[in-house]
């Protein structure tokens, strides 16, 4: 059987890309869904510039992988590919990042109310970007103000009772005041240092200092389902272990 007929029948080939595009498909690097947001963007614009569809394609990846955006500059190093068999990723036609950045940005698919974004050697889909900037206005602008109503000697006993100790300085403690003091604050640290017991005992610490008496809405994120779950399992434990009252222990 030639190998026109079995591309055919599989599922990974974008059988209409031709050039970059199809070499980087038959990589297994994109799928046939970013080959033809790239192709659509082509017939769309008038473009048949194969660095610009090249980088129309890797950005439609980016958020297929998690990402909102693809370096350009870096991704011939970081790319990986979805097939079986072993690919050398530096046979294949990387442009250069300097001409490629000058073919993207003249490119009439990258500017304001365009398809694509261009910040540095960053390429967004320009609705990915529009959000990343969003989130950054909405963070910065509670980072900037303090919270509000907190009745500090409330704060002060809660911290003495689920903070016990003379550590200092106690920097579980100070966390978990910040958060609470903050509109927008991050609580960081590596393995085994106490993220989850701080962030349980800020969850009981914003009960207490909470004037309505109604129970502060929490909700929990992560980037899987599985991550989800085992956050949500980790805060559980946490709740169960110290003095919470039951109104803001998760699944209360």
């Amino acid at each position: 059987m030639s190998v026109e007929v079995l591309e055919a029948f599989d599922v990974t080939v974008a059988r209409r890309a031709a050039g970059p595009l199809r070499e980087f498909n038959q990589a297994g690097i994109l799928s046939p869904a970013d080959v033809h947001v790239a192709l659509r963007l082509a017939r769309l614009s008038g473009t048949d510039d194969d660095m610009v569809l090249l980088g129309a394609a890797l950005a439609a990846r980016a958020p297929r992988l998690g990402h909102v955006c693809v370096d350009l500059h870096t991704i011939g190093n970081t790319a990986s590919s979805d097939s079986d068999s072993p690919v050398d990723f530096t046979t294949l036609p990387w442009p250069e990042t300097p001409a490629w950045l000058g073919r993207l940005s003249a490119s009439r698919l990258v500017g304001a109310d365009r398809p694509l974004h261009l910040e540095g050697s960053n390429l967004y889909l320009d609705r990915l970007w529009g959000d990343e900037c969003l989130v950054a206005s909405e963070l910065e602008s509670r980072a900037a103000n303090p919270a509000e109503g907190v009745d500090l000697e409330v704060l002060a006993a809660g911290l003495a009772r689920l903070f016990p100790g003379d550590d200092d300085p106690d920097l579980q403690r100070l966390a978990a005041a910040c958060a609470v003091l903050r509109r927008m604050s991050v609580i960081a640290g590596g393995p085994g240092t106490g993220k989850t017991t701080t962030v349980a005992r800020a969850l009981a610490l914003l009960h207490s200092v909470n004037e309505s008496g109604q129970p502060p809405l929490i909700a929990l994120a992560a980037p899987t389902g599985k991550a989800a779950a085992r956050l949500e399992e980790s805060v559980r434990a946490e709740a169960r272990q110290v003095d919470i009252d039951s109104a803001v222990r998760p699944g209360q």
